[in-house]
């Protein structure tokens, strides 16, 4: 098998527990997932197989989007509802309007600085930032910039104190930090409360499959669910090789780029990432380099 399943991650499940599961219903070994998801949220989580695996790394890059969910006026050490109450505010919550919750929400548009929350899977000296936490062992973390291209405020419960909005983002943006940083701006904290991700490396949870679905497929069926491995790389510029240049291509051989008709009109910026095609099917991905033309990063045999 070979391609990218477009699974509904349930809540309640890590996204490892997802990848061993669809082992044992599909006999495949080779499976990977992209852009791990917290046990407790849910949403779009794109599994690879077989050579597809070799293109999670360029399918983390893309944007995210997510549907999210913020209880005004509860803080925990984990940033969502999840974890150990640290500071209950919620009656002092109680003044706070739909349209103080939607002018806050518009500080976290553009690049920002977001300081990672300790329970998380992110390294430090090689051990991971929630393993510090569970050990009692404070650590510094440093602040990162994340950029978030949109956040739009869908209604705010000022009963229930909880407020709903859609957040389109880049990799490594943690949306239960937004909550978190939300109520600091609103004076009297916030968590998260629920996490949906509707959409990331450009499958949308429209098109997404559930357990209850595989589970009830046989082994072909779920073959005739996945992507071509060529959508993990929709997003790249094509660069289109004759049979000859493709041969080169396969073979690592970097002289596959003489082939190309006028490649200095295409590579103009080192760094700029290419998804190789030739005969019919996606063969790797390749780099430009400024004023040396094409280099290969990826062969997919």
């Amino acid at each position: 098998m070979n391609g990218i399943l477009n699974l509904l991650k349930p809540s309640g499940m890590t996204s490892h527990d997802c990848v061993g599961l669809l082992r044992r219903i599909t006999g495949q070994k080779r499976i990977g997932h992209t852009g791990t998801l917290d046990p407790n949220a849910c949403g779009v989580l794109p599994l690879c197989f077989g050579q597809s695996t070799r293109l999670i790394e360029y399918m983390e890059d893309e944007e995210k989007i997510y549907r999210c969910e913020a209880l005004i006026g509860l803080v925990t050490d984990t940033q969502d509802i999840w974890g150990e109450i640290k500071t209950d505010n919620r009656t002092n919550a109680a003044k706070i309007t739909a349209e103080d919750v939607r002018q806050a929400l518009m500080n976290f548009c553009g690049t920002i600085l977001q300081t990672p929350p300790k329970f998380s899977a992110l390294k430090l000296n090689g051990k991971r930032l929630y393993q510090y936490a569970r050990e009692g062992i404070g650590v510094e973390i440093q602040p990162r910039e994340v950029s978030v291209y949109d956040v739009q405020f869908i209604h705010y419960d000022a009963q229930k104190q909880r407020a709903m909005f859609d957040i389109r983002c880049s990799k490594g943006t943690y949306v239960r930090t937004i909550c978190h940083d939300l109520g600091a701006l609103l004076g009297v904290g916030a968590c998260m409360s629920f996490l949906l991700r509707t959409r990331t490396s450009g499958f949308d949870i429209c098109q997404s499959y559930t357990f209850e679905q595989l589970l009830s497929a046989g082994r072909n069926e779920i073959e005739s669910m996945l992507h071509p491995p060529a959508d993990a790389v929709k997003t790249m510029p094509r660069l289109e090789l004759d049979a000859d240049a493709a041969l080169l291509f396969l073979n690592g051989n970097p002289s596959f780029a003489q082939k190309i008709a006028h490649p200095e009109l295409t590579a103009t910026a080192a760094g700029d990432r290419y998804a190789v095609f030739g005969t019919g099917r996606l063969l790797g991905v390749a780099s430009a380099e400024a004023g040396r033309g094409y280099r290969i990063l990826k062969v997919l045999h």
